[in-house]
Order: structure tokens, then sequence, then C-alpha cells
């Protein structure tokens, strides 16, 4: 790998971050217990920033196919028919929850004045694919079919993720497309996983890169898969979906020193080959899972200020 221009908030993060014992050499109890553990306040508000009130935040649990999904609710003002953004969030399909990204949904309802809809989708390796997009997916028939009570717009219907979250978002599109759902308006991708395949030149160039290695992506990818074939389906892996017509608008954010970045580009260049509009913003010197971190990468506020400035397209 060739060195890395890094700045030194980000190695200073990176030297923070590796104090903690990595989630690939976790046993299945460790990982269970870290996932299952509060975060310290001090710590969520050093990694991820200021904690921006807002006009309201509630949480309840829905039904869907695999029994009950914890969902929170994020507005940013009371009123009717707004856009809503199912967000998705990132850690490999095996962590994360509302806590771990609570000031990134905050900051992205304040910022696009969109409801902001999070789903704590069930975690591999406990429960496999495709169970956390099942959730995904039930939650999006849900809250379109309840709009009117969420306040919400169902014509402005948003899906979001970051890394697996990204994927799970990516995954959500298409399968709303082939059972005839219409009803998403904009995808929203940060550095996602568009394939467990992990065989594009970014994978090696950058496999020790900070936050995600390839040996950490790969660990991901075995704890969600239940099999190899399981890989190469386009719920999955959407970069190797063979017809990629009649998707939303998308908005793809890519880091450069990430091993995930080329699969990014790979999508966003196929969607654009089959007549979705795409628009690609690659942040150089930025590494995997940036915008957790705001005090530590500068190109991360800005990030949200796009991501605002693509939601209210949707206002015009």
């Amino acid at each position: 790998m060739d060195k890395l221009n890094l700045d030194w908030k980000i190695q200073l993060l990176d030297g923070i971050l590796n104090f903690s014992k990595p989630l690939e050499k976790m046993s299945l109890d460790e990982l269970r217990e870290t996932s299952e553990k509060p975060i310290p306040p001090i710590v969520e508000r050093i990694f991820g920033g200021k904690r921006i009130a807002l006009a309201d935040i509630m949480q309840q649990k829905i039904s869907g196919r695999h029994g009950e999904i914890p969902i929170r609710l994020y507005y940013p003002v009371i009123q009717e028919n707004l856009p809503i953004i199912l967000f998705f969030h990132g850690g490999g399909w095996v962590y994360g929850n509302f806590q771990t990204h609570d000031r990134m949904c905050r900051r992205i309802a304040r910022d696009t004045g969109a409801i902001v809809l999070a789903v704590c989708y069930r975690l591999a390796p406990f429960f496999k694919y495709p169970t956390a997009l099942e959730d995904c997916y039930d939650v999006l028939l849900w809250a379109v079919k309840h709009s009117v009570n969420l306040k919400a717009d169902s014509e402005r219907v948003i899906v979001m993720g970051d890394s697996a979250g990204g994927n799970l978002a990516a995954a959500v599109c298409l399968m709303a497309r082939d059972q005839g759902h219409s009803s998403i308006a904009r995808q929203i991708l940060i550095y996602p996983v568009m394939s467990g395949m992990l065989d594009q030149p970014s994978i090696e160039k950058y496999a020790n890169a900070p936050i995600l290695t390839q040996e950490r992506m790969r660990y991901f990818v075995q704890c969600y898969a239940r099999t190899e074939a399981d890989i190469l389906q386009p719920y999955f892996s959407p970069l190797l979906a063979q017809d990629l017509n009649n998707l939303p608008p998308t908005l793809i954010i890519t880091s450069e020193y990430d091993p995930l970045h080329d699969q990014a580009h790979e999508y966003a260049q196929r969607l654009q080959e089959a007549g979705t509009p795409v628009t690609l913003i690659d942040y150089s010197d930025m590494v995997h899972g940036f915008l957790s971190f705001p005090a530590f990468c500068r190109e991360a506020l800005p990030t949200f200020y796009e991501i605002a400035k693509y939601v209210k397209l949707l206002n015009a």
C-alpha cells in the first residue's frame, strides 16, 4: 500500500481506535456485548461532535416478518408533509445501533429539514443475510403505509445508509423495484459496500487503511453471508445485479483511502449507463467512515452540506 497523505487528526483518530479490540478478533459473546454496550457520553461527544437539539425524537417498535423492529424518528420541525429519510446505519452488518449514529441522524434531520427514520435492524452473525435487508424493506413498506400519521410525504421518501447501511439502502431500492413499489424518490449511499466479492483494485491498494481494513471487510462479509452463493446475489452485492434500470436518482459519497472506493465508483458508472441520474462526490485524503468523526475529519461537515443540498432538490 502506498503511503497515505493522512491529516494528523485522522492519524490521531486511527491511533485512538486501535486501542480497542478489533471486531474481527472478538468472540461471538464479545461481539454481542460490544453491540449492546452503551457508549459513554464523553466518547460520543469527542467522536460525534455536538448533540443537536430537534423538535422531537420518538422511538417505537414496528412489526416485520422476523418480529419487532426498533425504529427512531427524528423531527427537525413539527409540521405536515415533510420528506422522510430512512436511515440504515453502518457497522459491517455486525455492529451499530441508534446510539452509534444518533448524532449523525440529528444533524441530517436538522440540515435537510426532513424526518429521519433510523432502523435498528437485526445484526449478523446472529442473523444472517437476508434478515437485515428484509427488516429494512419491511420498515420502508410500513413508513409508506403510515406516512400521514408520521407527518411524512409519501412522494418524498429517501433511503440512505453509510457503509453496510449503504449496501442495505441500495438493496432496498432493488427489492422495491422488483416488487413493484415505486415509492423511493432518492437513494443516498455513503461509502457503501456494493459487492461482497471484494475484488476491486482499491481492496488491495488500501488493505491496511484506517477504520476499515481488507481483513475487517472480509470478516464482515463472512459474518453476513450464509453461504458463498449468497455473495453472488444482487440483494447482497448490488454491483453484481444484471439489471440496474428504473432505480431512483442517486447520490454516492466516497473517500479516497477506502478499500470500498472502487466498487462504489463502478456502481455509479453502471447506474449512469442504465440512465439513472447520479451525483458522485469523492473526497480526497479521506478514510472510510469519516462522516462519523466530524471532530477529526475536515470533510465531514461539507459532506453533510452536500447531503442537505441534494435532499432539498426534492422541494424544488
